[in-house]
């Protein structure tokens, strides 16, 4: 028997935010970050998965929503039609300068090495749950992680200096 009604509204209220952070990270566009959370949730409802507990519920809509934003990625009309330009900014009114800011240098890192940032700074898991959920060998993960976070630190540290020198000159 599957999860009722109330147990998947439940899942929704309670990890909707995390998934559609993780399918942005993954999608760079709003409205597509909007469809793969739609999706991860209809595959919720149609397998009528019955979890262990919260945790393991956790686990399974991350990767199911990887998965998904993969297997997007990989169609042949995503890589025909539809490539990585263009990626949207966060909506201005929402968002601060400085989540925009770090949202942008995030985006600029391979789709490979997003998601890790995010579910490491974010969501708090550790390395080796991290390899188990995204289903990758966990030196390759520890090497994507050392090689995002020092992007991260190249790109903040390159803003920060021209914003240093942009006041400096005022």
């Amino acid at each position: 028997m599957g999860q009722t009604q109330e147990e998947i509204l439940g899942y929704y209220d309670q990890y909707y935010d995390m998934i559609w952070r993780i399918c942005l990270m993954q999608m760079g566009k709003e409205e597509d970050a909007y469809d793969a959370v739609q999706e991860t949730f209809l595959r919720l409802i149609r397998k009528g998965k019955v979890f262990r507990d919260t945790e393991h519920a956790k686990a399974w809509l991350i990767q199911t929503a990887v998965n998904y934003c993969r297997d997007v990625h990989k169609s042949a009309w995503r890589q025909h039609y539809a490539g990585d330009e263009g990626l949207e900014l966060l909506n201005t009114e929402t968002y601060s300068e400085r989540d925009r800011e770090v949202f942008e240098t995030l985006m600029e890192l391979p789709k490979e090495q997003r998601v890790i940032l995010y579910l490491y700074f974010y969501e708090g898991y550790s390395l080796k749950e991290i390899a188990g959920l995204l289903k990758v060998n966990a030196s390759t993960l520890r090497s994507r992680f050392a090689k995002a976070k020092e992007r991260m630190r190249e790109y903040l540290e390159e803003d920060s200096y021209e914003a240093d020198t942009q006041e400096l000159s005022f």
